[in-house]
């Protein structure tokens, strides 16, 4: 009888012990500047434009200054903060932004830390890779041909346009067609990336009739904007035969 009061004895102590552990919670300790976010901007970055920093800071802080120094391809970066003299109720992130300038192709690594009032807060690493942009001359397009193979006069024909980007997130903003007598311009207006995206080669096609109203040689003249620049372009040529005639293509190059 002793032995069995002893047993119940030591599962109530036990579980007395379990529940006691599962309801205490520690209390959130969170200093101010310690560092919540930080990533960097274009999401891929490129040697056309610049690299900026973003980062968020715990508390309502007050941006002192930045340090920084870069060693090859690695950035430290020091930011000083100060906390507001009177204190806000629930108090939220503090947001600051710094440009690392326009890089060379390559991958980079950011060695950031967070000072308030002195002393360190917080620090993260990040790393990234900067892309060699698209330039003049850049290949994009892959392929421009135009359907039927035998185009006629007063008939219609497709001009189909193919081509990449190194990532996914480009967007097509404006795709224009004109016609001046047997010339084709065909301009596609498009933006880089905003955001996160897929590293993998994004192919895109754009396709648009014509019209045919005359027999000849037909020169189709195919431009791409990146971010309000030309960066590539290419031209090829067919022939448009009379009613009842054949057509054949000439030449398809950039």
């Amino acid at each position: 009888m002793m032995e069995r009061s002893r047993f119940v004895t030591a599962l109530l102590l036990a579980a007395v012990a379990a529940t006691s552990v599962h309801a205490f919670t520690w209390p959130s300790f969170s200093r101010p500047g310690t560092i919540e976010e930080a990533f960097v901007e274009p999401a891929v970055p490129t040697t056309a434009e610049p690299v900026i920093l973003h980062m968020a800071a715990q508390g309502d802080l007050i941006f002192d200054r930045v340090e920084m120094r870069a060693f090859f391809t690695t950035f430290i970066i020091k930011v000083y903060w100060d906390e507001l003299p009177v204190a806000i109720p629930g108090p939220g992130p503090t947001f600051h932004a710094e440009s690392l300038g326009t890089l060379e192709k390559g991958r980079y690594r950011i060695l950031l830390q967070s000072y308030c009032g002195g002393r360190l807060a917080g620090s993260r690493q990040i790393a990234f890779e900067v892309k060699e942009a698209p330039g003049p001359g850049a290949s994009t397009l892959d392929e421009v041909s135009v359907t039927p193979a035998a185009p006629i006069k007063g008939g219609a024909a497709i001009v189909h346009v193919k081509g990449h980007w190194p990532t996914a997130g480009y967007s097509r903003t404006i795709a224009l067609t004109q016609y001046s007598s047997r010339n084709v311009m065909i301009n596609l207006h498009w933006n880089s990336p905003r955001g996160p995206v897929a590293q993998v080669v994004t192919p895109y096609t754009y396709d648009t009739p014509i019209r045919l109203g005359s027999a000849g040689t037909y020169t189709v003249y195919v431009f791409v904007h990146l971010d309000g620049r030309q960066v590539d372009s290419a031209q090829m040529t067919f022939e448009v035969a009379d009613n009842g005639g054949t057509g054949w293509p000439v030449t398809i190059g950039n």
